[in-house]
């Protein structure tokens, strides 16, 4: 069976992301919905602005003004016993 970790990102500092896995699902559907949520608003942000930042002409804190975090699904594992993480069956447990 596949499992996917969810991801809370969140900004650290004024200049940098942290990773916290937040738990985990078997469903492809509350995946997909946490990748395009994703993708709609800190994966766009990351394309439009990625020489900018590259650069330090614009730092990641502008995003994280308005928002606290995003999440992200696109780890997959076949084990998750260790992980100590739960178990996420809707998104409104996020």
């Amino acid at each position: 069976m596949k499992y996917y970790i969810i991801s809370k990102i969140e900004l650290q500092g004024t200049d940098s992301l942290k990773y916290t896995d937040v738990g985990y699902t078997e469903d492809i559907n509350i995946t997909n919905e946490i990748n395009e949520q994703y993708d709609s608003t800190l994966g766009k942000f990351l394309g439009e602005h990625r020489t900018k930042l590259e650069l330090g002409e614009v730092s990641i804190s502008i995003f994280f003004e308005n928002i606290d975090s995003v999440n992200e699904a696109r780890t997959e594992v076949e084990i998750i016993e260790d992980l100590n993480i739960v178990h996420i069956t809707n998104l409104n447990q996020l």
